[in-house]
């Protein structure tokens, strides 16, 4: 509260001195180019991350600034994408390089977001891979077609993300390696004891077909988490048979090859896994079919703890795009 002054001009100036302390943090106009160095989500909201067209920046392009925020150390810019509706997004700093036209600022890091250890909060990543491989036939792994193995009955792991809230979803590469290689393969290679190996092996087919995801994976996302390489994998390895175990394999084998209802999976993911699970999971879906299954997790994750225990306290997830229903893809189909 200003106190009480006589002296009109004296009580102006505090007036004045008050609203330029304590005024928010607002977006500063800019121009400018932005060229993104990895595929990153376009909000139209950056604090709901409202997305309602799935906008991304891709790789090597560049976009016109309009604005920033904050100024002086921008963690975010708005900038236009010409393919999505409405084109004004706002993008990650960490996603790419930013060179402002009046030569004032020139970002080109994004350091903040390949810090290991900051992590706020987990994504549990699912794939159901007979519908994955309906869209990638090209990986080694989709050449397996055997009705009876782990990827035609269970999801697989796609990954385990830690995720720091200003870096948006794109957390990672906080090792050695900086960059997304394009071939998996280039990454140096994951070395796992024998039993956690063969455990990873199981729930990520790709790790013996040699289309070398789990590199990927470690490099990108498991640089970033508090874990060893070995610790990292056990933990995501357990987590996605926690999910399958819960039910929702057994489920999926029902209906494999049926159109399900959007709202019954839903349903059963909640009876599985408790109520708070509805609004911190996102479906991915592709040519009408379930690719890919996104969970919020908590981050008080450790190794061992119940599933259901690390969702209630995790961020909200986005909305999915699988409309009303969607087919559970067979293997080899």
């Amino acid at each position: 509260m200003i106190p009480l002054v006589k002296n009109r001009a004296l009580r102006l100036f505090l007036i004045i001195l008050v609203l330029t302390c304590f005024q928010p943090a607002w977006a500063e106009k800019a121009s400018g180019e932005f060229t993104a160095r990895q595929t990153c989500p376009a909000f139209v909201s950056k604090n709901k991350s409202t997305n309602p067209d799935n906008a991304r920046i891709q790789p090597g392009y560049k976009y016109n600034i309009i604005e920033l925020l904050p100024a002086g150390n921008p963690a975010w810019y708005r900038i236009t994408v010409p393919t999505a509706s409405p084109k004004e997004r706002w993008v990650n700093a960490g996603c790419g390089e930013a060179r402002l036209s009046d030569g004032s600022h020139s970002d080109n890091n994004g350091d903040s977001c390949r810090i290991a250890g900051q992590a706020d909060s987990y994504v549990l990543a699912l794939s159901w891979q007979p519908a994955f491989c309906e869209t990638r036939p090209d990986k080694a792994e989709c050449r397996i077609t055997d009705p009876g193995a782990y990827q035609a009955r269970h999801f697989t792991l796609h990954g385990l993300w830690p995720n720091k809230k200003n870096c948006g979803t794109h957390y990672g590469f906080c090792g050695e390696i900086k960059n997304q290689k394009t071939d998996f393969c280039d990454y140096p290679a994951v070395t796992l004891d024998t039993d956690s190996q063969a455990s990873l092996a199981e729930v990520m087919p790709s790790v013996n077909a040699g289309s070398c995801l789990e590199r990927h994976e470690w490099h990108k996302h498991g640089t970033c988490s508090r874990w060893s390489m070995e610790s990292y994998f056990d933990l995501a390895t357990d987590l996605t048979r926690q999910f399958n175990d819960a039910g929702m394999a057994y489920f999926m084998n029902r209906k494999i090859g049926q159109q399900v209802r959007t709202e019954d999976f839903i349903s059963r993911i909640i009876a599985v896994l408790g109520p708070a699970a509805k609004d911190r999971i996102s479906l991915t879906c592709d040519k009408g079919m379930l690719i890919e299954v996104r969970l919020n997790l908590s981050i008080s994750l450790a190794y061992g703890t119940d599933l259901e225990k690390l969702i209630p306290e995790a961020p909200l997830q986005a909305e999915s795009d699988c409309g009303e229903a969607f087919l559970i893809d067979a293997i080899g189909q």
